[in-house]
């Protein structure tokens, strides 16, 4: 059976990443590629949110019409 992540997986990845970033769980020279995989993740979660759809400008002139 093929496995994947769901988006709360993912979420749960991103809030484990940093949590144990803030309390020293990876040394210096990981941080950079745990910063990377962390910034991935987001990516990801970003495409499971669809963008709201943007309002149409109103004119910043009222129309009047003759």
């Amino acid at each position: 059976m093929k496995q994947t992540l769901t988006q709360s997986d993912y979420q749960i990845l991103a809030q484990a990443l940093d949590v144990a970033a803030r309390r020293g769980a990876f040394g210096a020279g990981d941080m950079a590629a745990v910063g990377q995989l962390h910034l991935k993740v987001i990516q990801i979660l970003n495409q499971f949110t669809p963008e709201s759809p943007k309002e149409p400008e109103s004119p910043k002139e009222p129309y009047i019409k003759d």
